[in-house]
């Protein structure tokens, strides 16, 4: 691993600033930074919400925007406006509340570009619902500003069609990447309520490079659409969760008896992936390493960490690295 960590401890890694050289790619090729590793819509002071930089000889592409996003750039060397396409796994809170304030710095800088956010039904409203709440702020900032695009001719959204019988569907390519989405099991119990823009679903994504093939899974339960696109890749990019730590969190943060719990345990039990569950998707799709994010639960005090790679090795034999904001690989 790249980055220049000086231990394992989390606040020595999370204290040590990741080389530009490594984010940026400037050495040439495929880099992956993990910009926030937390999981879940709550704060911590070790962890930035949840966002991950694949960047490709100088080009950036962004997965998935929580809270702090903006700042996570900045102090990963890089500047907002760089940023050439957001991916949005799927619109739970911890995933895009850093959209808009993404969008208000490109701007300001006065260097923004047009940018295209992809994801999956709700991706469009969202994108226009950041573009309303940053008007007002917009609207005065310009009277004393350099005439440039404005955010609403910058920014879009975009829903592009994913296969449903878990084929990886082509949905961008450029001349550095080839972006593949497969939808995974992250909504499997929810009830099938329709929304206005659709019903609720979320991706996970191949990205494609000359040099590497990198896999973000998302929130996701196992998946065998997921372990379909990830089959082969150099890299697989994935979330985690200790299911009894986080039962004991639940439990603590609700003050509930467990038969009042029953439906947020399900969620966390079915719709999230155990390190063992890691392990046997990765052996299965014969990974190059796995990297661990949107670490669930993740907690500041939490100081033996061990559980969550020892999990994953009981199948998975390549290298396993558990994430920390900034890391670079």
């Amino acid at each position: 691993m790249m980055g220049g960590c000086r231990s394992s401890d989390a606040r020595d890694l999370y204290a040590s600033a990741t080389p530009r050289a490594c984010v940026a790619g400037e050495t040439g090729g495929t880099t992956v930074t993990l910009l926030g590793t937390a999981g879940g819509p709550i704060h911590r002071r070790l962890r930035s919400q949840p966002a991950s930089l694949l960047s490709v000889d100088g080009e950036h592409y962004l997965v998935d925007a929580g809270d702090g996003v903006a700042r996570q750039l900045t102090q990963a060397g890089i500047a907002i406006p760089e940023v050439k396409q957001v991916f949005l796994t799927h619109l739970h809170a911890d995933h895009v509340t850093g959209l808009a304030p993404l969008f208000i710095f490109a701007w300001t800088s006065a260097m923004a570009h047009p940018m295209t956010v992809y994801g999956p039904p709700g991706t469009k409203h969202l994108v226009e619902a950041a573009l309303s709440y940053i008007e007002t702020p917009v609207n005065i900032h310009r009277l004393q500003y350099p005439p440039v695009a404005m955010p609403i001719d910058l920014f879009t959204g975009s829903e592009p069609a994913v296969s449903e019988d878990g084929r990886p569907s082509l949905i961008y390519e450029d001349d550095v990447v080839s972006v593949y989405a497969v939808e995974n099991s992250h909504y499997a119990t929810m009830s099938e309520v329709s929304q206005s823009y659709g019903a609720d679903r979320s991706y996970s994504y191949r990205f494609d490079t000359s040099d590497r093939s990198v896999v973000f899974s998302g929130d996701t339960g196992p998946s065998n659409s997921l372990m379909r696109l990830a089959e082969g890749a150099d890299i697989l990019v994935i979330e985690v969760i200790d299911l009894e730590r986080q039962f004991d969190v639940v439990r603590e943060m609700s003050g509930l008896p467990d038969d009042q719990l029953t439906v947020v345990m399900d969620h966390m039990a079915e719709e999230h992936i155990t390190p063992d569950q890691i392990g046997l998707l990765a052996a299965k799709a014969a990974v190059g390493q796995v990297i661990l994010t949107h670490v669930v639960p993740g907690l500041d005090s939490e100081q033996d960490m061990t559980a969550y790679i020892n999990g994953v090795r009981q199948h998975y034999h390549g290298p396993v690295h558990l994430g920390f904001d900034l890391a670079c690989f």
